[in-house]
């Protein structure tokens, strides 16, 4: 019952009611991520009992009508934190396994409890892509355009199935802070991973390119960014939640272990996704002159400390790699392959060339076959005009919630998660769960501080209400 929360604001007189972290439940998941990361990687078909117990754990409170959702939410976390660690070991499983998979959790758990209306936004988002899939199945056999379909629309699935559930979702404080703990925990377990890949292999060369050693041996472009949504989780957690002393030297520590991860994999994505958001929460706090100076300021302190002391060890290790690499500016084909695809949108407005004929089209434009990077522009080559208002109802989406949206708080978690899932899909598309997930968390609703009284009386007709519509706060109530 601790994991249900007041679905509206209630006003009580006196201080915030803080739910302590459980810091022992807390060391020893993250002490036992650490091999399980190694166990991914040696374990061969073994390391599938990882992803079935992930699974089936969150299937399970998925199909169980007395788990609330904000239970299953952690399931889902975990699963959008894990996935790059799979993909990074090779673990045995359908590619796209972290997406659906949560798709699945994700509906099941709404259907079991009745929770059948789907947002508008997320729908017309979702239809609006439709349409070019059929030039797909026209321009494909039927093995290659499943396939293809897979790829580029799996994470616009999730998308929506995301907003549709955390539409349903109210939290408190308390409760966003678990929601983020599910998701930083197996995401510690990747930097370990590329921490000791890092330590071990003799005579790493660095260069002005990503790098595949210090990333576990998978594409850096997507470890790096799921380092920086670690980043952005942690440092998120120390400027907008209200944490002890103890929980702040562990988000401290992890926002440091992810940053310089994020860092040697040479590939500046992950950094700089998580620093757009964060400056744009920061500059929201600014709003409140007392708590900017409380939170930003110590913020400041730790991203110097960092500069002065971790960043030099990195930048030696590296040879001086580290810093020429975050000098330089260059897009890597990033802005060619995006100009491709206006191209070929202009060439074909209406339906686009069809959902993953764009690979083969640019060739033409570039000389070379490419994969694109930018969702958006992605979205007008394959889409077309379809495409554009899929881009439309994105914006929309975050607008409205925006525009809806009461504490202060959940102003804070619309801006930075919009910003970071926006700053994903440029640079690494959809290639992952996390930024439908993150996209998705805009539409959580942040429960009002609930605060203790002097008297804490709850009239009977108002704990008929509550048992009815089951949304009392068990740990809360306390009878005088």
């Amino acid at each position: 019952m601790n994991d249900i929360a007041l679905p509206h604001p209630v006003e009580h007189r006196g201080e915030n009611i803080q739910r302590v972290p459980n810091y022992r439940l807390i060391l020893v998941l993250v002490i036992l991520h650490f091999p399980l990361g190694l166990f991914d990687y040696y374990a061969g078909p073994a390391a599938l009992l990882h992803p079935a117990a992930a699974f089936g754990l969150g299937l399970y409170w998925a199909l169980q009508k007395k788990v609330r959702l904000q239970r299953v939410a952690l399931a889902v976390g975990y699963l959008v934190g894990v996935e790059i660690l799979w993909r990074m070991a090779q673990v045995p499983i359908f590619w796209e396994f972290g997406k659906y998979g949560s798709s699945v959790i994700m509906i099941v758990a709404l259907l079991k409890r009745g929770r059948r209306s789907i947002p508008t936004l997320p729908i017309i988002y979702f239809a609006v892509l439709i349409p070019a899939s059929v030039l797909t199945l026209l321009q494909f056999d039927l093995s290659a355009a499943k396939d293809t379909l897979s790829f580029s629309l799996s994470g616009p699935f999730f998308l929506m199935v995301s907003c549709w559930f955390f539409s349903n979702l109210t939290l408190d404080e308390g409760q966003l802070r678990k929601l983020f703990t599910a998701f930083i925990i197996p995401l510690l377990s990747v930097a370990f991973v590329t921490f000791f890949f890092t330590m071990s292999i003799r005579d790493i060369q660095f260069s002005d390119e990503s790098n595949f050693a210090t990333s576990g041996g998978f594409g850096p472009n997507q470890v790096s960014a799921m380092l920086g949504l670690g980043l952005f989780l942690t440092t998120f957690s120390l400027l907008a939640l209200k944490n002890d002393r103890k929980y702040k030297i562990f988000l401290a520590i992890a926002a440091i272990f992810f940053a310089a991860q994020s860092m040697m994999t040479f590939s500046r994505g992950g950094v700089y996704n998580a620093g757009g958001a964060l400056i744009l929460v920061a500059l929201f706090e600014f709003g409140d002159p007392l708590k900017a100076t409380k939170r930003i300021v110590p913020i400041a302190a730790l991203i110097v400390l960092f500069f002065i002391f971790i960043f030099p060890v990195l930048n030696a290790f590296t040879g001086g790699g580290l810093e020429e690499r975050f000098q330089d500016t260059q897009s890597t084909h990033r802005a060619d392959i995006a100009e491709s695809d206006i191209d070929l949108f202009l060439e074909h407005p209406v339906l686009g060339v069809g959902v993953g004929a764009a690979y083969s089209e640019r060739s033409r434009i570039l000389g070379y076959k490419a994969v694109s990077h930018t969702e958006f522009s992605r979205l007008l080559s394959e889409h077309g005009a379809f495409g554009g208002i899929a881009i439309l109802v994105l914006i929309a989406m975050v607008a409205v919630n925006f525009r809806r949206s009461r504490p202060r708080l959940e102003r804070a978690l619309i801006i930075g998660a919009a910003t970071w899932s926006i700053l994903f899909m440029l640079n690494a598309g959809m290639r992952l769960a996390a930024p439908s997930a993150l996209f998705g968390m805009t539409f959580i609703t942040i429960a009002a501080p609930v605060r203790r009284s002097k008297r804490r009386i709850l009239r009977p007709i108002a704990l008929e209400e509550s048992l009815r519509n089951g949304v009392l706060e068990f740990s809360e109530f306390v009878p005088n």
